[in-house]
């Protein structure tokens, strides 16, 4: 273990996942100190400091403004995830706006579709006996349905380059936050950054002509700036589809490693009566199989906050100006809250939590993601379909590698063996 603060850093900066792991206490209940390099930061493993921290104090903790500022180029330096008071209010209930239940139902009839896109590539990975990566056709389904929220239009042309140009940002942004120094502005940089600002201007010159609802159209009309508006689209761009579509590949993966889920997911399907949001939400078993996927894999594994007065977090004095990192991924498999906490048990989220902050994927409080319900809607139908319609089965049974940056996807591929359900084995 690294005990010097420049050595802890370089241990952070390869392996930020490693190194949450390595630091984490016997005792959960005190935050842990660690200097790295030039800051004091404190990380939490303990559902009772996230309460804290997210709801009792909130007023304490500001969003972290070291991870805000290597974020930038993803979010724009006024998009939502960078904006505070009240700005921050009036972009959330815009947006709020929009998933009343015409619009979720709209959303469920698009996510739909382009589930059945790539019914007919499965089929083929079928008669040929081959796996198929459902990874790149994830992540399209996913922007392809924020492109409708965010724009009003379908991303199907734009979705391979611009989920490209999204991945790109986010790596660098994790290269930079965990250096010393700000990571230079690298040409590919530049390159994703130019491809992103070109696209949402020209969808938005074409889109503001047409009358369907949209973020878009919403911040239009109440009279925002270009620039501001354009800092929201990508702020909830990245952030509405990147997490998204990264929790989604792995529950996907999760269920199709248990055949015994696949099963009561495509019964629990076939009882629905009526394809719309509100059915959707009745659905109790696919939402825990997501929820329990979510609790493995948090897209964001961890939470960053900044003091902006002095605390007691845990017994433990946090001076104001520190930076404080809760561990989601800890927190959410911490045994005492979750009996055997690192096993996929697909109806845990059938019961009640025993502690409501032992689970916070979205975060928590007054700032929990505001994508959280859409996100749930993507997943809930997703799964369904893939359900209803075939068996699955992993092609490696190990459990994926992880890549951290600023939110964690897969290393590699997930390739999965399909095979068509017959009617009889969902009765």
């Amino acid at each position: 273990m690294k005990t010097n603060p420049v050595g802890r850093l370089l241990t952070f900066q390869n392996d930020p996942f490693g190194f949450f792991d390595e630091h984490k206490p016997l005792d959960t209940t005190k935050p842990v100190r660690l200097n790295l390099g030039f800051r004091r930061f404190f990380f939490s493993y303990d559902p009772q400091h996230a309460q804290h921290i997210l709801q009792d104090r909130k007023q304490k903790y500001d969003k972290s403004s070291l991870v805000l500022k290597k974020i930038k180029a993803l979010s724009g330096p006024q998009g939502l995830i960078q904006l505070q008071g009240e700005d921050a209010l009036r972009v959330r209930q815009t947006a709020g706006k929009l998933m009343n239940t015409s619009g979720m139902d709209r959303l469920v009839q698009k996510v739909d579709s382009y589930v059945r896109d790539i019914f007919p590539l499965i089929d083929q990975s079928i008669e040929r006996r081959e796996p198929f990566d459902l990874v790149p056709h994830l992540t399209r389904i996913v922007l392809r349905t924020a492109g409708v929220f965010i724009l009003n239009h379908d991303l199907v042309s734009e979705s391979d380059h611009l989920n490209a140009a999204f991945v790109d940002l986010n790596r660098k942004a994790g290269e930079s936050l965990r250096s010393i120094a700000e990571c230079p502005f690298s040409p590919s940089k530049r390159r994703s950054l130019h491809t992103i600002h070109s696209e949402l201007d020209r969808i938005a010159e074409e889109v503001l002509k047409i009358e369907e609802p949209s973020l878009l159209k919403a911040m239009r009309s109440s009279g925002e700036e270009k620039s501001f508006i354009r800092d929201q689209l990508k702020a909830f761009m990245f952030a509405g589809y990147d997490t998204t579509a990264s929790s989604l590949i792995f529950a996907t993966y999760l269920v199709a490693a248990h055949e015994a889920a696949q099963k009561k997911i495509a019964e629990e399907a076939m009882r629905a009566t009526n394809l719309n949001y509100e059915d959707l939400k009745k659905s109790a078993f696919v939402q825990s199989t997501y929820k329990e996927a979510l609790r493995l894999y948090p897209s964001a594994y961890f939470l960053p906050r900044e003091t902006n007065q002095d605390d007691v977090l845990g017994g433990v004095r946090i001076p104001k100006g520190s930076q404080v990192f809760l561990s989601v991924r800890h927190i959410q498999r911490h045994p005492d809250y979750f009996e055997n906490p690192n096993e996929f048990i697909a109806d845990r989220f059938i019961h009640k939590l025993q502690h409501p902050y032992s689970f916070i994927p979205f975060g928590g409080g007054a700032r929990i993601c505001i994508g959280a319900a859409l996100a749930k809607l993507e997943a809930t139908l997703v799964l369904q379909k893939l359900c209803e319609r075939y068996k699955m089965r992993p092609l490696n049974s190990a459990p994926p590698e992880i890549e951290a940056l600023i939110t964690a996807h897969t290393k590699a591929p997930l390739p999965i063996f399909f095979q068509h359900r017959k009617m009889e084995e969902t009765v």
